[in-house]
């Protein structure tokens, strides 16, 4: 990696300026970056610098004193100084800018009143760009030599060779290919086909195997690469050719083979390919790479009928927070921001630095837009999470824009063009969010957003309700209990469905406070019933699995407390799915609610881990069968089975049974066959609001 330090320190910056003034200005500001600096006023001074100094790049006033800057650039080749320059001048001439950089010139900037902020960035990129195009050749010329090496070891005879009598399994190593191996003056093993298969990587191993087979069955030559192990443990790149020769009868007969050792290839070509595509600073993918990859996804995508997610992250004010701490602090940064974003993305996705503090995620295939809203409000929440960098908190934000293949371009070019627009409209509407390019995406992005927003005032503006639906003892036709069901009124949208608002109340956790809520208004429901002289009845409220990360049982204990209701009238509803999760911490959880003695019940019991294995292991007190058993009870025969192994399990294990969805009394008969005497269900009511389930306990259930 190129580090900051590491490049500050690689030189001086000669500044060839004859205005003494303002070489000094363009001097300090750099010092102040850092970076070490001498100013000189003219071309013959700078060429004598250069002469007995280490320069790492010339700050090149074109118009000088003593000569032009094109003069200066040739006599400071002829001197055979090769360093990298900048050109500075006052005049705004592009035909200028092109002939300076067909001269090799780095960049070319214009002495404005933005100069000397710009400046610390041109040279900061000038170096970075220069110390890769240095490593580069570093890394070719060491490709170069590899190859002169192995030509020469090719000339003296220095490749491994080895037969393979297919007729009679013979196995001959040339003495080249033992020392390739490893062995030298010490005895060599006894060669067998297996013994050699043990020396290769058995990642590569079927391959090779393989690649042999292929070879003996169509008779062609083949050329392979794969690792193989030395006698002193080492691990070797090898280059293998392979020709099949038959017998007489026509049949292959013998396997050559030659084996050359190419490790210091492979890793020269892949350090090349690593400068070429990953970023230094962090190891992630560059553009480059990126570009690759995303023109990858958008040909599968294109296959499957499938969409892409391109989403363009930039860090809001890490400019500022680059300056006040410090380069090396700011390089951490990026570094611990691309860790978080590793964790937020599969392994099929592509995370990438494409410059400065700008990152972007690939999300190959994505089946809708939902997706690509879950991703990027995941990667938002861990970027607000604080940093620790150097023993100090650090809060940032990101904005990021979204692309969708095919909806907002069908080529790489154009959906990183629209991701970058949509990442600027999500900076200008106050930063910390996302945008979709999609003016269709952004629309539907915007109703989710409204109705985040309204659902964190519903509370407040008392917009929730409790319907109840009655629970009957069929046997008595007695209300034995309500099932209390969370409905939103919404002034503007009406009615919204519980499947709309709850999978939002969960992902935001604001269902912590709206479960809490339901708790509380079905116990004060139930104390109202019973002040207004009527029997006390069990209210059942549904448990949502992060009520079960909050300390449940305490918040339980105080409503109770609270509204004067019976522990035991309180009956607590969960799915299989939350029961299974952290089973141990829900145990604890789940004995401390019976303690106080409320009652728990399975909710959608079938449709899940349906085990008598766990269900024994908690303190249950009721199943309750799922309506998509009950639906068909009557025409499928598999539905009645099942309804018969949970009302029989239940049994066992001295649990109440409960059966939801009841709708006909072909149902209701059919359940009480198998020994399940209590309902709920159209059959004989709705949910209900309280006023009217207050009249159906004075009156009772006709059915």
């Amino acid at each position: 990696m190129i580090e900051t330090d590491e490049l500050k320190n690689k030189g001086v910056i000669l500044i060839v300026e004859d205005n003494i003034p303002f070489g000094e200005l363009v001097a300090g500001t750099l010092r102040d970056e850092g970076y070490q600096c001498h100013a000189v006023s003219s071309g013959n001074a700078a060429l004598g610098w250069l002469s007995s100094h280490p320069v790492c790049l010339l700050l090149l006033d074109y118009n000088l004193a003593d000569m032009t800057g094109e003069a200066f650039i040739s006599s400071m080749r002829t001197l055979g100084a090769s360093v990298p320059f900048v050109v500075v001048t006052g005049r705004d001439d592009s035909n200028l800018a092109v002939q300076m950089i067909k001269l090799g010139a780095s960049d070319f900037i214009v002495k404005d009143t933005a100069l000397l902020d710009r400046l610390p960035i041109v040279v900061s990129r000038t170096l970075q760009e220069t110390e890769t195009i240095h490593r580069l050749k570093q890394a070719e010329n060491a490709l170069r030599q590899s190859e002169l090496r192995l030509s020469r070891a090719q000339r003296i005879a220095g490749i491994g060779s080895w037969e393979w009598n297919i007729q009679n399994n013979g196995i001959y190593f040339s003495p080249e290919l033992f020392a390739i191996l490893g062995y030298g003056q010490e005895p060599t093993p006894q060669l067998s086909l297996e013994w050699f298969y043990n020396q290769i990587n058995p990642v590569d191993l079927p391959f090779v195997r393989k690649t042999l087979r292929t070879i003996i069955e169509s008779g062609r030559s083949m050329n392979i690469n794969f690792r193989v192990g030395t006698r002193t443990g080492e691990e070797i790149v090898v280059e293998s050719h392979y020709e099949l020769e038959h017998g007489n009868d026509g049949q292959p007969e013998l396997l050559v083979g030659t084996i050359l050792n190419i490790t210091q290839r492979f890793k020269a070509e892949q350090e090349i390919y690593q400068l070429v595509n990953y970023d230094a600073l962090t190891g992630l993918p560059n553009r480059n790479l990126l570009y690759d990859r995303l023109q990858q996804s958008i040909v599968q995508a294109n296959r499957i009928h499938g969409n892409v997610g391109l989403l363009l992250l930039d860090l809001d004010r890490f400019k500022a927070v680059n300056e006040s701490l410090g380069h090396n602090a700011g390089d951490q940064l990026l570094r611990t921001v691309a860790d978080r974003l590793r964790v937020c993305v599969r392994e099929s996705d592509t995370l990438s630095r494409v410059g400065g503090d700008e990152f972007v995620v690939l999300l190959s295939v994505v089946s809708d837009e939902d997706g690509i809203s879950s991703a990027a409000s995941k990667i938002l929440a861990i970027i607000s999470e604080p940093f620790l960098i150097d023993n100090q908190e650090i809060y940032l934000t990101a904005s990021i824009g979204v692309a969708v293949y095919p909806t907002d371009g069908i080529d790489a070019q154009t959906l990183l063009k629209h991701a970058d627009l949509a990442m600027y409209q999500a900076k200008d509407m106050d930063r910390n969010n996302f945008q979709f390019f999609s003016s269709e995406l952004n629309v539907r992005l915007m109703e989710r957003i409204m109705l985040e927003n309204s659902l964190r005032r519903a509370l407040d503006r008392e917009e929730f309700q409790l319907l109840y639906q009655p629970q009957i003892d069929v046997n008595t036709t007695r209300i034995v209990g309500f099932e209390a069901l969370l409905r939103w009124h919404h002034p503007d949208l009406g009615m919204i469905s519980p499947d709309r608002f709850i999978p939002l109340a969960e992902e935001t956790g604001l269902i912590l406070s709206i479960g809490e809520w339901v708790i509380r208004e079905a116990c004060r429901q139930s104390r109202a019933w019973q002040d207004s002289g009527l029997k006390p009845v069990r209210v059942a409220v549904n448990l949502s699995g992060r009520q079960f990360k909050m300390k449940l049982d305490q918040v339980v204990a105080a409503i109770l407390m609270e509204t004067g209701v019976s522990a035991k009238l309180l009956e607590l509803e969960l799915t299989e799915s939350i029961l299974m999760r952290n089973v141990s911490e829900n145990l604890e959880l789940l004995y401390a609610l019976t303690a106080m003695g409320c009652s728990l019940s399975l909710d959608d019991f079938g449709t899940g881990y349906s085990s008598l294995a766990y269900l024994k292991h908690f303190p249950l007190g009721r199943l309750k069968i799922d309506r998509s058993f009950v639906r068909d009870i009557i025409t499928n025969p598999d539905d009645m089975a099942i309804a018969k192994i949970i009302i029989d399990m239940a049994k066992t294990l001295k649990l109440e049974v409960t059966a939801e969805g009841v709708e006909n009394l072909e149902q209701l008969d059919t359940l009480k066959a198998l020994g399940c005497y209590e309902m709920q269900g159209f059959l004989f009511s709705k949910p209900v609001s309280p006023q009217v389930a207050e009249d159906l306990l004075r009156n009772g259930i006709r059915f």
